[in-house]
């Protein structure tokens, strides 16, 4: 129940097959929204039986490859003030919920940001999710859909976490990304050469590992026009990485420096760069770009950039660029630093370990293997250094 000046808040869901799934993101909403409008685009399994149960208003949609226009039908027929938007493998939490809830203002418009998490793989994607009840937001695109709104709007970014669990498998995974990629195809925006269509078509071929075709079309999107600075970025850092995956390594590594000159104040880009030095084995040249890219900052919500991920390895590699130029103190700043970004991460302590018995300092490194064993009881390099260590110097047990 609302009160009378509090502005309600309903779900819109589209599914297709979604049976399993329904206990895991309609189920732990009922009673928590307003309203559940669930659109069925052709479910043969129970879905639409369970969603009815949970007591969502089901509406049958004839499927027309267009999600959007999906979305948009059970727009139609909502009644709340603002709408949330899932997908049947997606989830949030009561507590999400009450967060997005508490922004709300009655006869207000605006946009509510949050974040999408796929799991198991950890990708994260920034996105609109709740909006107002208002035919001025509508989806637009038949694949990859976006909410389009009035540009006034206030936009408002929460700290929400929305699971996206749909492409576990990776033969569902495939199966979708195939899926998608017909519907991708045979757009009219793709063929008209629009950039966010050819990105989003060359971002599909290489999730699917069909390199080559993924280095075409994203090569293509990178020489449209476009205002999506973010995307642009990503399309360069795909770009990239298919000619690294195809053996093309100066084209990659001209492609990342197209990046950072375009956009110099882009920690990505510079992140992305650094990378491929550290791969290429040119140290100086790399720790430049990897500090470079902690100071910007290697994250980026709208594609999906992490960067706690991106920061942890960034500080890694400066560690070990470090230690291989002869300059241990700031190795040692390199190492701690990744260790305290990622404290379960055994790999710090390791290289710690690996320096401090470069020094000669047996009872140091000992201390860095105890950390590395307590949080990767079989992690085999450090067994076998503590195996050296216990034969020179007599035996040492773990406790």
């Amino acid at each position: 129940m609302t009160l009378e000046n509090q502005a309600t808040l309903g779900l819109a869901m589209i599914m297709k097959n979604e049976a399993i799934n329904l206990s895991h993101s309609l189920a732990p909403l009922a009673g928590l929204v307003d309203e559940m409008v669930v659109v069925d685009t052709g479910s043969t399994d129970h879905s639409a039986d369970i969603a009815r149960g949970l007591g969502a208003r089901v509406l049958d949609f004839q499927w027309n490859n267009d999600f959007s226009a999906a979305r948009n039908f059970g727009l139609e027929a909502a009644t709340t003030d603002f709408i949330l938007w899932l997908d049947g493998d997606n989830s949030i939490t009561p507590e999400g919920l009450a967060d997005l809830r508490r922004h709300l203002i009655r006869g207000r418009d605006m946009i509510l940001w949050a974040t999408e998490v796929v799991v198991p793989q950890g990708d994260r994607l920034w996105q609109k999710r709740v909006f107002p009840n208002n035919r001025q937001a509508r989806f637009e695109g038949r694949i990859h859909e976006q909410l389009v709104n009035p540009a006034d709007w206030p936009a408002i970014a929460t700290e929400v976490e929305i699971r996206h669990w749909g492409y576990a498998e990776p033969a569902a995974a495939r199966q979708k990304g195939e899926r998608n990629l017909e519907l991708l195809l045979n757009c009219p925006e793709t063929r008209r050469g629009e950039f966010y269509w050819l990105y989003q078509t060359g971002r599909t071929l290489f999730n699917l590992r069909r390199f080559q075709e993924a280095a075409q079309w994203l090569s293509g999107a990178s020489s449209r026009p476009t205002e999506n600075r973010p995307l642009m970025g990503h399309t360069l850092i795909l770009l990239s990485q298919s000619q690294t995956r195809l053996g093309q390594h100066e084209e990659a590594e001209s492609t990342a420096r197209r990046l950072v000159d375009m956009e110099p104040g882009y920690g990505p880009g510079y992140y992305h760069l650094g990378k491929l030095l550290y791969d290429a084995g040119q140290g100086a040249e790399a720790g430049e770009c990897l500090e470079t890219a902690l100071i910007l900052g290697t994250g980026d919500k709208v594609w999906g950039a992490d960067q706690e991920s991106h920061n942890f390895r960034a500080a890694f590699m400066l560690g070990r660029i470090w230690a291989g130029s002869g300059k241990p103190g700031p190795a040692r700043q390199a190492f701690r630093l990744a260790r305290d970004m990622d404290p379960k991460n055994p790999e710090p302590a390791y290289a710690m370990a690996e320096m401090a018995l470069a020094d000669g300092d047996p009872t140091e490194a000992r201390g860095h293997l105890k950390r590395v064993l307590e949080l990767a009881p079989g992690h085999r390099r450090a067994l076998d250094m503590w195996g050296r260590l216990a034969a020179d110097g007599g035996a040492c047990g773990l406790a």
